[in-house]
């Protein structure tokens, strides 16, 4: 009995396969998907494409083969289970690498996870950290103090018990303040110092060097913040920074608990304070904004 040729249209092969392309890219956009469920959705196309189109044997070998076929199949049925069971050892393994928010590509490992995750709960800084200055500056008002004209002015408040000295502490250090001042309303200290405990405790559970993280910018008066605004153009009039409930902490710098020379630009110290931030902005404790220009987490107490 004679074999019938399966017809093959290359017109209709390409038609279906953009199809197929822009509606997956619209689910992806649409479930706001990981990046390793993204990249699992963008394996999945060419099988959608192969069960939508007649294809000939021959260009069917040559878009994918039977093999890489059931690979496929077999990572998008165990994708969840092994995200769930990665050991220390595999977190140590995982290749954190960002520059302007892009994951850089590390041809030197084989890990399959090394170019996926920035971290497994923050996978991108900038979204979930969305946090604008009007969204801040709404619960900076609802809990801070009045704005400040003038240093002696804070002054009065911290003796009258409206805000506290954050100076010293074991869990963070301030850093020398030009255009601040070392005072918060004691709720948002009592989040500082959450912030603080909550890193060291997470870079032990991961076995990391431990380190506390450096506070760059506290309380400004309207005169530091006429100041500051000569030089800085990212600088607002109307700043939660006035109110005694906002901080800004650097993500390049962090202090070791061992030695005197300050870490600097560790991705690994960068994520965990990121995911440290993330739970507490989760717990409803915190917003926070991710800070390019200035390098920094800039958060308010809720």
């Amino acid at each position: 009995m004679a074999k019938v040729k399966t017809k093959y249209n290359k017109k209709k092969f390409y038609l279906v396969f953009a199809i197929v392309v822009a509606v997956l890219a619209g689910i992806a956009h649409l479930w706001n998907l990981s990046p390793v469920e993204e990249l699992l959705l963008a394996k999945r196309q060419q099988r959608m494409v192969m069960d939508s189109v007649a294809v000939s044997p021959e260009v069917s070998e040559q878009i994918l083969s039977e093999e890489e076929l059931e690979n496929d199949d077999n990572e998008l049925t165990s994708t969840q289970d092994t995200m769930s069971e990665l050991t220390e050892e595999d977190e140590e393994l995982m290749f954190e690498a960002e520059t302007n928010d892009t994951l850089l590509i590390d041809t030197t490992t084989d890990n399959p996870w090394a170019n996926v995750f920035v971290s497994s709960k923050v996978w991108s800084y900038p979204e979930c950290f969305p946090d604008s200055n009007a969204t801040q500056l709404i619960a900076a008002e609802a809990n801070g103090i009045k704005p400040a004209p003038s240093r002696d002015v804070i002054m009065k408040y911290v003796r009258k018990g409206l805000l506290t000295d954050i100076s010293t502490s074991p869990y963070y250090i301030v850093e020398d303040l030009t255009h601040s001042m070392p005072y918060l309303v004691p709720k948002a200290h009592n989040l500082l110092n959450t912030i603080g405990i909550n890193f060291v405790d997470s870079l032990h559970s991961k076995g990391y060097p431990l380190h506390i993280p450096v506070v760059t910018s506290v309380l400004r008066t309207a005169a530091d913040i006429q100041n500051l605004q000569q030089g800085n153009i990212n600088s607002v009039t109307n700043s939660c920074h006035c109110y005694g409930t906002t901080i800004d902490i650097t993500y390049n710098r962090f202090v070791p608990l061992e030695g005197s020379t300050l870490t600097c630009y560790d991705e690994k110290l960068k994520k965990v304070l990121a995911e440290v931030l993330y739970d507490l902005r989760a717990d409803n404790r915190c917003y926070v904004k991710y800070e390019r220009l200035q390098a920094c987490f800039h958060l308010t107490v809720r």
